[in-house]
């Protein structure tokens, strides 16, 4: 690690100790480990962290927060963490695993990585584990999909195959799609992976969907956390309308 990366990360203990925002601090630290834990962070996830940060105080601050977080050392995860579990109440703490749900799933996949680490950060926060699964039904509008065990060729046998059965669009079988529409106009692929719809799923399942994520995931429900995750949320939002849109017309 070179020495610049090393004073990055020790810069996040000092700007936990002297801001006034640990929440917001936290927070972004939880979300950016959310968004790179599976080595890179997909365009649209980096939106939701710059909207995050906007909203928030000391954006030179936050920024080096974000740079630390994305090192996964330790020690600072471990002093984000600490903080969230013992400063936010039962009802915040389920609006905080949403965020990393939405975080997890905004290029449409959910690598075996993101999943794991959305499992951690349910036992973290107090979730039992079938909290967690309904909660990521609501957000997701898919079943959680358990990731298996990379270290087994049945694993990877099947990874190359496809299941049917298998909810495909949130295992990360497809690198390339998850690459699809990083930044410009929505495809209807994309669409569909944003609702959580099978491509092809007709007007009437499209419109039951927009309407129940509609629901669960508007902004003003994270009003606990505060701007940023308000700001954040309204971010998802738009995404989540700007997929209705599409497979609205045509």
């Amino acid at each position: 690690m070179s020495q610049a990366s090393a004073n990055q990360s020790a810069s996040f203990s000092q700007i936990f100790h002297s801001t006034r925002h640990r929440q917001g601090v936290c927070i972004l630290a939880m979300l950016t480990w959310v968004a790179s834990c599976d080595g890179r962070i997909h365009p649209k996830q980096q939106l939701l962290l710059d909207k995050w940060a906007e909203a928030v105080d000391d954006v030179e601050d936050l920024s080096v927060v974000e740079a630390a977080a994305r090192l996964h050392r330790v020690e600072d995860l471990t002093l984000a963490c600490r903080f969230l579990k013992e400063n936010v109440d039962c009802g915040g703490k389920r609006l905080l695993a949403q965020l990393a749900i939405t975080m997890a799933i905004q290029d449409g996949y959910l690598s075996v990585g993101e999943n794991h680490l959305l499992q951690f950060l349910s036992d973290l926060l107090g979730l039992r584990a079938r909290t967690f699964t309904k909660l990521f039904q609501q957000i997701a509008h898919r079943p959680f999909p358990q990731p298996g065990d990379p270290s087994s060729p049945q694993w990877w046998r099947r990874r190359e195959q496809g299941t049917p059965a298998a909810p495909i669009p949130f295992e990360g079988l497809d690198d390339e799609r998850a690459d699809e529409d990083p930044i410009g106009a929505m495809t209807r692929i994309t669409a569909y992976r944003v609702l959580g719809l099978d491509e092809g799923a007709s007007r009437e399942s499209v419109h039951l969907a927009y309407r129940h994520l509609a629901k669960v995931r508007h902004p003003d429900r994270f009003a606990p956390l505060g701007p940023a995750a308000v700001a954040s949320a309204d971010l998802a939002f738009k995404r989540l309308h700007e997929a209705y849109a599409v497979l609205s017309t045509g």
